[in-house]
């Protein structure tokens, strides 16, 4: 996994234009808020597959993501790679560990061409402090990042490798259609094996569930005989 190497830059456009700011945890509390992070924040662009933040660096602030895709992803013990969530423009990221003051159990890592604001801590904090609203959105994403975990692993304990592929084929296409994943990345999505995800594939496309013509993009021929998998 490469390193970031990022150009930084102080943004001169204000946070008042963002179109993503009102589906941001913090960025959707006020436009005192906005004028508060338009002092503070650091933009910075990112390549495909550069790291954001790594799994158990302590955190310095919080990042949002302006443009682009990020996937945050957890490495077990013994090395595997397993995909927690994907986050798209509009969305904060690394909050869990700067609120709980822990290590990241995550890293961060583009999938794509990505800018990304920074907001030191501090900064952070007093916005917390001053705003109460604040608080309330922060709890109100956390329990959305719980009710996510639990279901995605009650799915892969309940199911097995055809059902959770085929889920992840679904669910990654219904919520970034633009992207063309590889198998490897299906496979950390479904709690699986690269080789079970192409011997599932070539299974699925024998049924006539999906096309595989197209090099790494997936077409989806028969949704609802993958969702009845």
């Amino acid at each position: 996994m490469k390193a970031a190497s990022v150009i930084n830059l102080k943004e001169l456009s204000s946070c008042h234009k963002c179109g993503h700011k009102d589906h941001n945890i913090i960025c959707s509390v006020s436009s005192d808020v906005l004028s508060l992070l338009d002092a503070a924040k650091i933009k910075s662009t990112y390549k495909p597959h550069q790291t954001i933040f790594y799994q158990g660096n302590d955190p310095l602030g919080l990042y949002t993501v302006s443009e682009g895709l990020v996937k945050l992803e957890s490495v077990s013990e013994s090395g595997q790679a397993h995909t927690v969530r994907y986050v798209g423009a509009g969305h904060a990221i690394g909050y869990q560990s700067l609120f709980t003051n822990e290590k990241y159990n995550v890293s961060a890592t583009t999938v794509e061409n990505s800018i990304v604001c920074f907001i030191p801590k501090n900064v952070v904090m007093d916005i917390f402090n001053k705003f109460p609203m604040a608080s309330f959105q922060i709890m109100k994403a956390l329990s959305e990042d719980l009710k996510l975990a639990d279901s995605k692993w009650t799915d892969q304990m309940d199911k097995d490798v055809p059902q959770r592929v085929a889920e992840a084929i679904l669910y990654l296409q219904d919520h970034f259609a633009h992207q063309n994943w590889t198998r490897k990345e299906i496979a950390e999505w479904a709690g699986t094996t690269p080789e079970s995800v192409i011997r599932t594939l070539a299974q699925f496309e024998k049924s006539g569930f999906i096309d595989q013509t197209e090099g790494r993009n997936i077409k989806i021929l028969n949704r609802s005989g993958l969702m009845n998998k």
